[in-house]
C-alpha cells in the first residue's frame, strides 16, 4: 500500500502545482508548509492520516485477536495474567479510539458522514463478515487437503487458487453484466446466495466419502458468488458518496475488510489449536501423547502414511470433525452479508458519477450538488473550528 500512498501524494502535490486542484485549507495544505520545520511538517502529516487513530485501532484489534491465537500454547491457557491484559486491554483502546476520531481527530479514520451512510455502513459489513467467513474455510483448507488427499504438491497449489482464479474472472463477468443490466443489487444478492452455497457445501465436502470434483465445486462457487459481490458491493458504495469521496470510502471498506480477515484467522487459530489435538486423542486413543504431538505439528508424517492406513485414516476424521467447527461457523457469519444486502438501495447505473451530485461523467453538476458538497464539507468545519479555538487557547 506504501507505493500507491505514496503516488497518490505526489500526483495530489502535482495537481495542486498546477492549479488544478485547489487546497482544501491553507492549514492542512503541506505546499505551504514547505518552508516550515521538519517537526511541524511532520505533524501536519500526522493529522491529516490521523496516525494516532489508526495506531489505537490498529492496536485495539491485534490486541483483542492475538489471545485467540496465543493463549492454547501459553502457559495456563486463558489463565495466563498475560493473555488477559491483552485482550482486556483491546476492548478498552476500542473506546478510546471512537472518543478519538469522534472529538479530536482532526481528519477521522472515518468521517462523520460516512457513519450516517447505510450503504457504505453495509458495504463495510459485507466485506468485514465475507472475509470472516473466507478465512475461517480457507486458513487450514490445504492442510486439510494435503492430509485427506493423495494429491501431488503441485495440484495442492492449483486447488488453492482456483477460488482467486473465480473471483477475479467472475469480478470482471459481474462488471460487464451490470454494464447491461444497470443495477447492482440484484447481482449483489445473487452472488451472496451463490457464495453461501460453496460454504454449505463444503460441509459435506470436508468428509472422507466426497469426490474431487465436489471439493473444487466449492471453491468455485465461492469465486463465483465472492466476484460478484466484491465488485457489485464497491459499486453501490462507491455510487453513494460525492466523486471526492471515493478514494476515502474504498479505503474504509478495505480497512474493515482486512480487518474481517484478521478476525477470521485468529478464529481459525484458536479452533485448530483448540480442537484438533482432543480430536486425535478422540480417533487416535492407541498412539502415546508424544506421537500424537508429532501427527498434530508435521503433516508430512503424516503424508508418508498409505491412506488406508488406520493412524492416517484417524488423523483424517480428526481434521474432519475440526474443519466441520469452523464451516458450520463460517455457513452461519455468511448469512449475514446476505441479510446486510438487504438494506442497500438498489441504484441505478446510469451516465452519472454517482447517484449523490447528480453530475455526469464530465463532472458537470447541478445545483442540488453544491448542497450535497456542502453537507460532506461538515466535518472538515468542524475539524477546522476546533483548531481555531486550540490556537486562540494558545
Amino acid at each position: 500500500m506504501a507505493p500507491l500512498i505514496l503516488t497518490l501524494f505526489w500526483g495530489e502535490r502535482q495537481a495542486k502545482k498546477q492549479g488544478l486542484v485547489g487546497p482544501s485549507h491553507p492549514h492542512d495544505d503541506l505546499v505551504h508548509h514547505a518552508k516550515a520545520k521538519w517537526m511541524e511538517r511532520a505533524w501536519l502529516f500526522a493529522e491529516q492520516l490521523d496516525l494516532v487513530g489508526l495506531a489505537l485501532l490498529g492496536a485495539a484489534v491485534a490486541l483483542i485477536l492475538l489471545p485467540m491465537t496465543l493463549a492454547q500454547r501459553a502457559k495456563d491457557s486463558w489463565s495466563n495474567p498475560s493473555m488477559i491484559a491483552m485482550f482486556v486491554l483491546g476492548w478498552i483502546l476500542l473506546p478510546v479510539f471512537a472518543l478519538w476520531d469522534m472529538r479530536y481527530a482532526k481528519r477521522p479514520v472515518i468521517a462523520r458522514r460516512f457513519l450516517s451512510n447505510r450503504t457504505v455502513v453495509c458495504v463495510a459489513f459485507i466485506g468485514f463478515f465475507d472475509f470472516l467467513s473466507f478465512f475461517l474455510t480457507f486458513m487450514y483448507l490445504p492442510s486439510f487437503v494435503l492430509v485427506t488427499k493423495p494429491w501431488s504438491m503441485t495440484n495442492v497449489f492449483y486447488f488453492g487458487q482456483a477460488q482467486t482464479v473465480g473471483l477475479t474472472i467472475f469480478g470482471i463477468l459481474g462488471g460487464v453484466i451490470m454494464r447491461f443490466t444497470r443495477r447492482y443489487k440484484p447481482l449483489l444478492v445473487i452472488g451472496l446466495c451463490i457464495r453461501l452455497l460453496g460454504v454449505t457445501l463444503m460441509i459435506h465436502s470436508r468428509g472422507t466419502n466426497s469426490s474431487d470434483a465436489e471439493l473444487v465445486l466449492t471453491q468455485v462457487l465461492q469465486g463465483l458468488g465472492g466476484g460478484f459481490a466484491a465488485v457489485c458491493s464497491g459499486v453501490g458504495a462507491q455510487a453513494s458518496v460525492l466523486h471526492a469521496d471515493v478514494a476515502m470510502v474504498i479505503a474504509i471498506v478495505l480497512l474493515w475488510t482486512e480487518i474481517g480477515a484478521g478476525v477470521g484467522g485468529s478464529l481459525a487459530g484458536a479452533i485448530w489449536a483448540g480442537t484438533m489435538p482432543a480430536k486425535l486423542r478422540e480417533h487416535l486413543p492407541g498412539l502415546s501423547q508424544a506421537d500424537r504431538d508429532v501427527l498434530f505439528g508435521n503433516i508430512t508424517a503424516i503424508r508418508e502414511r498409505p491412506m488406508d492406513d488406520p493412524v492416517r485414516v484417524g488423523v483424517i476424521s480428526a481434521y474432519s470433525d475440526t474443519m466441520k467447527v469452523m464451516l458450520v461457523l463460517a455457513t452461519v457469519l455468511s448469512v449475514v452479508p446476505l441479510v446486510l444486502s438487504a438494506f442497500m438501495p438498489n441504484w441505478y447505473l446510469g451516465d452519472q458519477q454517482n447517484a449523490v451530485e447528480e453530475a455526469d461523467l464530465l463532472g458537470r453538476r447541478s445545483q442540488r450538488t453544491s448542497l450535497a458538497l456542502e453537507r460532506a464539507s461538515e466535518d472538515e468545519e468542524d475539524g477546522r473550528s476546533r483548531e481555531s479555538c486550540e490556537e486562540g487557547e494558545e
